[in-house]
This record gives C-alpha cells, sequence and structure tokens, in this order.
C-alpha cells in the first residue's frame, strides 16, 4: 500500500470486552475509501484478561501486544502503522469514530494534529466525574500555558495526525502519560479540535488520581528538557 493513501487506526486496549467491537465496526471504512484513502486497522493490547483479545482476532483484526501500559502500546503501534495519517482512539467505546473522516479532512487541510474535544462538544451524564473534569481541564491549562497552546482537552482518547517521520521512541511517556507526550512533540505545528459526543465508556475505568500527577509531572520535564536544549 501506498502510505501516502492510507490511514492507520490504532487502538489500545486492556479489558475492553464490552466496547472494543463496537469500536472497531464503528469506523467509517467506507467514506474513508471515498476521501481516497485504504484503511488499516489493529489493536496494541495491554495484557487483558477479559476475552477482548479473541474477540479482535475473531474479527480478523491485527492483535499486538505491549505488556508496559497504554504508552507503550502506542508507540508499538506506531512502529507497525504504515499510513502518513494515524489515529488514536480508546476502545471503550467512549468516542465516536464516525467522526475520523471529518478529522483526516482536516489533517488534509493544514493541522498537523486534530484532536477530538469533548469539552468543545457534549459530555454525557455519567461519562465523566466532577473530579475528572476538573483534572482534565487543569491539566489542559497546564499544557497550554508551558507550550503555548490553545487546545480545550490534553487527553482525550481520539486524535488524528500525520506520521511525517515522527519517531515512535520520541514520544517521551508511560501509561496514561501518552496524550501529554504528543502534546510536546506537536505543540510547535498545527493543532485542531472538533467538539465531539463523548459516551459513557463500556466496561471499568482504569484512570487512577496518580495518572494526572504523572501526565503534570510528564509535561513540566519535557518543558524543562525543551528549555535546556534551546
Amino acid at each position: 500500500m501506498d502510505s501516502e493513501n492510507l490511514v492507520t487506526v490504532i487502538i489500545p486496549t486492556l479489558n475492553e470486552q464490552e466496547g472494543i467491537v463496537e469500536v472497531i465496526e464503528d469506523i467509517p471504512e467506507e467514506q474513508i475509501y471515498e476521501l481516497g484513502y485504504d484503511v488499516e486497522i489493529f489493536v496494541v493490547d495491554g495484557g487483558s484478561s477479559d476475552g477482548t483479545v479473541e474477540k479482535v482476532e475473531k474479527m480478523g483484526i491485527d492483535v499486538f501486544h505491549a505488556d508496559r501500559g497504554k504508552a507503550e502500546g502506542v508507540r508499538k503501534g506506531l512502529e507497525k502503522a504504515d499510513g502518513d495519517k494515524v489515529f488514536l482512539i480508546d476502545g471503550d467505546g467512549s468516542y465516536p469514530a464516525e467522526r475520523i473522516p471529518e478529522m483526516l479532512n482536516r489533517l488534509n487541510n493544514g493541522s498537523d494534529m486534530v484532536l477530538a474535544s469533548r469539552f468543545d462538544g457534549e459530555i454525557c451524564e455519567g461519562a465523566m466525574s466532577t473530579k475528572n473534569k476538573i483534572g482534565n481541564k487543569i491539566l489542559t491549562a497546564l499544557a497550554n500555558k508551558l507550550y503555548g497552546t490553545e487546545v480545550s482537552d490534553l487527553c482525550t482518547g481520539l486524535r488524528g495526525f500525520k506520521k511525517d517521520g515522527l519517531e515512535a521512541r520520541s514520544i517521551s511517556a508511560e501509561g496514561f502519560e501518552i496524550e501529554a507526550g504528543l502534546h510536546t512533540v506537536f505543540s510547535d505545528r498545527d493543532i485542531s479540535e472538533i467538539g465531539i459526543r463523548y459516551d459513557k465508556r463500556k466496561g471499568k475505568s482504569k484512570l487512577k488520581t496518580r495518572d494526572g500527577l504523572k501526565i503534570a509531572s510528564r509535561l513540566l520535564k519535557e518543558k524543562i528538557k525543551r528549555d535546556k536544549v534551546c
């Protein structure tokens, strides 16, 4: 396949058997084809024990194993990705995969990364706790302050970006810090957002309070590292 005409969709999973089939089925392959792209879809699994992998394999989707958390899974996914345009979507069914063509159009019209913003759209009842809303807004404000960006949803689980020679190992992050790691990489490039409807996830959340602290720490560490280089 020609990488310029290929879209790669990467789905990180960890015990997502309740939502993963719906996520894969909702990826609008026909609409992406109409835009002139082939599609490759694969899952990077962080050690599921609930049948997630079996369900994915039954659908004929490739699964790559990454046992060191979400960030390592995304890096492994990027190493496997053949497309020049890459989309990451969580496997819990809370993000609208059907919006990928719209985001792809943004990438084709000047954006280097497109975020699916929950805060510029609609957060359904029960989809996000008050504590997580506050935490997300604080982390987003910190990222904007440190990196001079103007995004509304740093930690969204649906984003697309141009690969453009991006080295997967250059994304410094562990676990749920991957969104912060990607933000630091793309902060000096064009980032745009679309508002989305964010639904209640299927299955239990893995996000912990300490993950927010780790994300803030990653943002600060990468900013200090960048300032030293400059």
